[in-house]
């Protein structure tokens, strides 16, 4: 995964590029979360499957996932919390120019 990058300080965004550069980065914190869970389950399959599954060791192992864990949906309730606000900055559908729009202004061919 790349390093995002960030607009020049001097840029001035109109609206709908903040908006979308907010979801994407919502996007990209999602994605680099999804990263982090899966790390964690290798972690614990990689637990298991060793010669050494002593019941202290896997304990340890459930309790480092479990912590982890717990950081992740407390960013993921961030995360929500941040795509409700950004979503008041939508435009009503009404004002889409077709279906395939998500843009009051630059309409997409089918």
């Amino acid at each position: 995964m790349s390093m995002p990058k960030f607009p020049d300080k001097c840029t001035i965004l109109d609206r709908e590029d903040a908006v979308n550069s907010i979801l994407t980065s919502i996007a990209m914190e999602e994605a680099a979360l999804s990263h982090i869970i899966n790390a964690e389950g290798e972690k614990i399959q990689f637990a298991l499957a060793t010669c050494d599954t002593d019941i202290h060791n896997v304990i340890k192992v459930n309790e480092s996932v479990s912590s982890l864990i717990d950081r992740v949906i407390d960013l993921q309730i961030i995360l929500k919390n941040k795509m409700i606000v950004v979503k008041n900055f939508l435009p009503p559908e009404s004002e889409f120019c077709c279906p395939n729009c998500h843009s009051s202004n630059k309409c997409h061919p089918r």
